[in-house]
């Protein structure tokens, strides 16, 4: 049985899925691949195009215009991923590269474990957020079919045809749906390809941890011979070097992927702080708008499983950017604890040089100058709130 490299434990399910949405870079383009992904990238363009003229003919109608506005926040956002994914194919193509570098290859079973639980972490956070998509899309689809009147899955879109008319009507919703999780898949997927690179990085960065801990003491003992002393202090000069090598991959490979993602990563930012202000705003329309509904209607819980996932998804980037600062962190402190007043000269200067290298923690930055982080991820709540505060308050004036 052969085991899987680095880049297939982490990016396995996602790249397979971005494959069949068309984006996901390939060896060899034939006529085909170009024609798939040329319908695939217009498809989503068109979903966004045809929300956009609903939101322009409806203008002047808040609660139309509101109900339409998340989806078009969404679907701006996942068109910026899919065409900066794209576009960004080469770079795509050495971060896969860098993960399979023999620096980062596990040497050891421990090695080994430390990769695969951080990979089936990733996996398993995918397919939950994955999952909870598709439920909201069922959600959504069949609220279309049990109504009285003719509605398509996401109502809130212009069309090019009169939908009253068969088969218009289940050709319109069948294109519809087909384009809402083509949308939902690159949505989902391209943001746990960032989120994949950054667990790689916590897992290298555990397995240096773990290195220092074999650099041994060197006890002043008449016991010891000069050539033992010697063999033991080359040992462990050599074990720094090596945490230090592969510290320096490590920051290269997120010097990488942050340059990679940094611009989506900041799309996708500022789509959320309006997605969650509109959503919030939605759902609270029953006053504003003087509508009555429920709180346990269906259209209330299609929009509460709405924000969840958004919020999921903007508190899992948050998290694992954490994680990568704070292990950053955690390993100049693992290095100030080596026995390192038992070494010689050279080993001290390579530590001295190592952690001044290391005062800067690793930060996943979106748009080259937003930290990611836990914090930011309750600075940006409060932010959607101000601005869910003061377009309710607009309103009601």
């Amino acid at each position: 049985m052969t085991m899987r490299t680095n880049a297939k434990s982490f990016l396995f399910v996602p790249s397979k899925v971005l494959t069949l949405c068309g984006v996901w870079p390939v060896e060899k383009t034939s006529l085909f691949s170009v024609i798939y992904r040329s319908i695939m990238l217009s498809s989503q363009f068109c979903f966004l195009v045809f929300n956009g003229i609903y939101i322009g003919l409806m203008w002047g109608d808040l609660k139309a215009v509101s109900d339409a506005l998340y989806m078009f926040f969404t679907q701006s956002t996942c068109c910026s991923k899919a065409i900066g994914f794209y576009f960004n194919f080469l770079k795509i193509k050495r971060i896969v590269a860098s993960m399979d570098d023999v620096l980062f290859t596990a040497m050891s079973i421990e090695d080994q474990a430390t990769i695969f639980s951080h990979s089936r972490t990733v996996n398993k956070l995918y397919k939950g957020v994955l999952g909870f998509t598709g439920f909201t899309l069922v959600q959504w689809t069949v609220l279309s079919l049990i109504g009285s009147e003719r509605t398509l899955p996401f109502n809130e879109m212009w069309v090019p045809t009169d939908i009253s008319k068969s088969p218009n009507y289940e050709i319109t919703f069948v294109v519809e749906l087909w384009m809402m999780v083509i949308s939902a898949a690159l949505f989902m997927s391209v943001d746990t390809i960032t989120v994949a690179t950054m667990m790689f990085s916590c897992a290298q960065l555990d397995i240096i941890m773990k290195k220092t801990q074999q650099i041994q003491e060197i006890p002043l003992s008449p016991d010891l011979s000069s050539r033992n002393r010697s063999e033991l202090h080359e040992k462990n000069n050599g074990i720094l070097v090596d945490c230090i090598k592969h510290h320096q991959a490590i920051v290269r490979f997120s010097e990488l992927c942050e340059g990679t993602f940094q611009v989506h990563s900041f799309f996708h930012l500022g789509g959320i702080v309006f997605m969650i202000c509109v959503i919030g705003f939605r759902m609270a329309g029953q006053r504003l708008f003087h509508e009555q509904e429920s709180p346990v209607s269906a259209q209330f819980w299609a929009a509460l499983s709405y924000l969840v996932i958004i919020l999921g998804q903007l508190y899992l980037y948050c998290w694992c950017a954490n994680e990568l600062t704070t292990k950053s962190e955690q390993l100049r402190d693992k290095l100030y604890l080596t026995p390192w007043y038992d070494q010689d000269m050279k080993f001290k200067r390579n530590l001295c040089i190592a952690m001044e290298c290391m005062a800067k923690s690793l930060t996943f930055r979106a748009g080259s100058y937003i930290p990611l982080s836990r914090a930011m991820f309750v600075s940006i709540l409060r932010s959607s709130y101000s601005y869910f505060a003061f377009l309710n308050q607009a309103n009601e004036q």
